[in-house]
């Protein structure tokens, strides 16, 4: 039985659970003197793929699923009915980006690749672009497209390199075998995968947001590091009341839904009050390691609803949940046709340290 499955289970007794980073869209990622722009947050209005596409064209008027942690999600197909007419403008460049995990994009068929590599890796990872941008294509939209589209594409071949500090290296226990090191002025990094592609692809886009869009903000409080044996509590917060899915993975991906639980069927954040899970009527959950000498790291998952219907159409027993990292996917995908008023999404990676790394 993996870890995370025992966690399910552990909310009937202990619980394995670690250390929080926060590096979402509000937070610009790090560049040198030899990054050319930096991408992320409000530094600038580009957001790049964690994939290229060759379709560039069929991005514009996409949705896209934004949320304040990150880890944004573009819809692999437009929302019925809506139509785009394109420009196109010739935009020659080269340019090198560095863009932090939580600042990558991916399509919603593969958001289950994005929550592999924070599980395994937390937010130490970073993509390096080298690019050479040869167009741009802007959409002018009519329809029931949705409240955040893809507006614009950047068109280009290039290099992408996924890469993760050396202090992000030191944190894990998976996946070091075989890889090599690179020296940095900033910190050593560790490669961990590379892509190059000659052929003119999609590679980066700008969204629009409808002006009217309502605001639904979610926030996670953990600590950033728990002891082997030490009580746990989450804090849920949020601008109108919610309701909550929280998912645990492990390192490896593998992992379980934690709440709803049979103690909390409805996990509720009421109005602009904040919720505190376990609540004082389920027993103590504590932070537990597999192997008490090796640090472990693993990352939970939170949707928010502000809609009990919704709450009730995608909650695990409705959607058949299964294992974790297959029913966060598989949620993703359902979530393509729910207005992004109504839910959020927060990623959090933690660190399990054994007794004796207080």
């Amino acid at each position: 039985m993996s870890r995370a499955a025992w966690v399910v289970m552990a909310v009937l007794g202990g619980m394995s659970l670690g250390a929080c980073t926060k590096q979402g869209f509000l937070a610009a990622p790090k560049a040198d003197s030899e990054v050319a722009e930096k991408i992320g947050g409000f530094s600038s209005d580009t957001h790049f793929l964690l994939e290229p596409t060759g379709d560039a064209e069929a991005l514009l008027g996409r949705q896209v699923r934004v949320t304040t942690a990150g880890a944004w999600t573009i819809a692999d197909e437009r929302a019925p009915g809506c139509e785009v007419r394109v420009k196109e403008s010739s935009s020659s460049y080269k340019k090198k980006y560095r863009v932090g995990l939580g600042d990558l994009t991916a399509f919603a068929g593969g958001y289950m690749d994005m929550l592999k590599l924070e599980a395994r890796y937390g937010r130490s990872v970073e993509a390096e672009y080298e690019i050479q941008n040869v167009k741009t294509l802007t959409a002018d939209t009519d329809g029931p497209c949705g409240e955040v589209i893809v507006k614009s594409v950047r068109v280009g071949s290039g290099f992408r390199k996924l890469v993760r500090s050396a202090e992000g290296a030191a944190k894990g226990r998976v996946g070091k075998g075989g890889i090599g090191v690179q020296g940095g002025r900033e910190a050593a990094t560790e490669a961990l995968d590379s892509m190059e592609w000659g052929d003119p692809q999609a590679y980066a886009f700008s969204y629009d947001r409808a002006a009217q869009q309502k605001q639904f903000d979610f926030w996670v409080k953990m600590p950033e590091k728990f002891v082997d044996g030490e009580r746990v509590h989450f804090e849920f917060s949020a601008s109108e009341t919610a309701y909550l899915i929280v998912i645990a993975l492990e390192e490896t991906a593998a992992g379980g839904v934690v709440y709803p639980s049979d103690s909390v069927p409805l996990p509720t954040i009421k109005g602009k009050a904040s919720l505190v899970l376990p609540t004082p009527d389920e027993k103590a959950i504590a932070a537990s390691l597999r192997d008490p000498n090796t640090p472990a790291r693993e990352t939970l998952v939170v949707y928010a609803f502000t809609h009990r219907e919704d709450f009730d159409r995608f909650k695990p027993a409705a959607m058949d949940a299964g294992e974790g990292l297959a029913y966060a996917d598989k949620l993703e995908k359902a979530l393509a046709q729910v207005p992004i008023s109504r839910w959020s999404r927060v990623t959090k990676s933690y660190e399990i340290v054994p007794k004796d790394g207080e």
